[in-house]
C-alpha cells in the first residue's frame, strides 16, 4: 500500500472514530486532534491543536504530569492508563469529564509521538451506579424482611402480649390506676409503630439520594417552621415499591402539607402516616390545630389545590377535611407507578 494512501486511511479512521483521538509530541504539545476530541473538551479544533496536553489534566496532578509522560515514553508500550480507577479530563468550561484513556507510542522519523484514545464514560458510570443502587436495595429489602420476621416473631409479639396483659389488669384496677395502665398501653402501641417504621427505613437514611434521607430532610425542614417535629410512621416497603415520579410528587405534597400546617393550623402536633394499599401509596397527615372552618372553599387556595392536582396527575386523588377529633386531615394517594 502506498505510504500516502496509508496516511489518508489512518487520518480518515481517526477523524470518524467515536472516541476522542489526539497525537502528542515529546514536549506534551497536541499536534493532532479529531473532531470528537474537540467536542469532548469543548475547545475549538483550531485551539486544541498546538496547546499543551497538560491543560486537560486535573489540577491535582498537573504539576507532575510531565513526569508521567516521560515515564510512558521511556517504557514505550501501548497500554490503557488508570485501569481500575476513574480518570478525569478538564474541559474548556472548567468542568470535569470522566474518561478512559489508551496510549500508544508511534515513531515518525526520529520523533516519538503518543497517540491517545479518549472515551467518555459518563453513561457507563451512571449505569454502574444504578446497578449498585439496585443491588443495595435488594440487599436492603432482604435485610428488612429478616429483621421484620425476627421482630414479628419475638419483640413485637412480646410487646403485644405485654399490652394485652396490661389491659386485662386495668379492668380489675381502680379508675386512676386503670387510666395509667391505658396510657402505658397507648405508649406500647406507639413503640410498636415506631419499630415498624424503623424497619421500613432501615439503612436508607444514610444513603445519598435515598427515600429515607429525603424524608428526613423534609421533616427537619418543616420542624423549623412548625416549632415541633412531626411524627412519621411508615407501614410497608414504601421506598422499594414507588416509581421515581411518584416519590417526587409525594415528597412535594408532604412538604406543601407540613408548610400549610405551620402557616395556618396553629398546631402543636402532626403525624404523617405512609402505607401501601391496593397497589397505591397512601399518605395521611393529621394535625391538632384549628381545622379548616368553611370546608366549601377548601381548594380555592393554591397550596391545597396543588396537593390535589399532584395526586391526580398520577391517577390518584387528595382530600382535605376536618379531623374527627379536631384539626385538619389530609389524605393523599397515588398508584405506585
Amino acid at each position: 500500500m502506498p505510504p500516502d494512501l496509508a496516511l489518508d486511511i489512518a487520518a480518515a479512521v481517526a477523524e470518524h472514530s467515536p472516541d476522542g483521538m489526539c497525537v502528542v509530541d515529546r514536549h506534551g504539545t497536541i499536534v493532532f486532534a479529531n473532531r470528537r476530541m474537540a467536542a469532548l473538551t469543548g475547545y475549538p479544533h483550531s485551539d486544541l491543536e498546538g496547546m499543551s496536553v497538560d491543560a486537560l489534566v486535573p489540577d491535582a496532578i498537573r504539576a507532575d504530569h510531565h513526569k508521567l509522560r516521560e515515564g510512558f515514553t521511556e517504557v514505550g508500550e501501548a497500554r490503557p492508563i488508570g485501569r481500575g480507577t476513574t480518570l478525569s479530563m478538564i474541559c474548556a468550561d472548567g468542568s470535569s469529564l470522566p474518561v478512559e484513556i489508551a496510549l500508544a507510542p508511534v515513531m515518525v522519523g526520529n520523533d516519538l509521538l503518543v497517540v491517545a484514545a479518549v472515551r467518555d464514560v459518563t453513561d457507563r458510570l451512571a449505569t454502574e451506579r444504578l446497578a449498585r443502587t439496585n443491588s443495595e436495595l435488594l440487599a436492603l429489602a432482604d435485610e428488612r424482611d429478616r429483621i421484620a420476621r425476627d421482630l414479628h416473631d419475638t419483640v413485637l409479639q412480646r410487646l403485644f402480649g405485654l399490652g394485652l396483659e396490661l389491659q386485662a389488669m386495668g379492668v380489675r384496677l381502680e379508675p386512676v390506676a386503670a387510666t395509667q395502665i391505658g396510657r402505658a398501653v397507648d405508649e406500647l402501641d406507639l413503640i410498636i409503630r415506631e419499630i415498624r417504621t424503623t424497619v421500613f427505613t432501615l439503612g436508607s437514611a444514610q444513603r445519598d439520594g435515598s427515600f429515607g434521607q429525603e424524608l428526613g430532610a423534609v421533616v427537619a425542614q418543616s420542624s423549623r417552621v412548625l416549632g415541633f417535629t412531626p411524627r412519621v410512621r411508615i407501614d410497608g416497603p414504601v421506598e422499594a415499591a414507588m416509581a421515581p415520579a411518584v416519590r417526587t410528587e409525594l415528597m412535594a405534597s408532604l412538604r406543601e402539607t407540613l408548610s400549610n400546617v405551620g402557616r395556618h393550623a396553629g398546631a402543636s402536633m402532626a403525624e404523617v402516616v405512609l402505607t401501601l394499599q391496593d397497589d397505591a401509596v397512601h399518605m395521611v397527615v393529621q394535625d391538632n390545630g384549628r381545622g379548616l372552618g368553611d370546608t366549601s372553599r377548601v381548594y380555592e387556595g393554591n397550596g391545597l389545590r396543588n396537593l390535589r392536582e399532584r395526586a391526580r396527575s398520577l391517577g390518584g386523588d387528595c382530600t382535605v377535611s376536618n379531623g374527627e377529633a379536631g384539626g385538619c386531615l389530609v389524605q393523599w394517594h397515588a398508584p405506585l407507578g
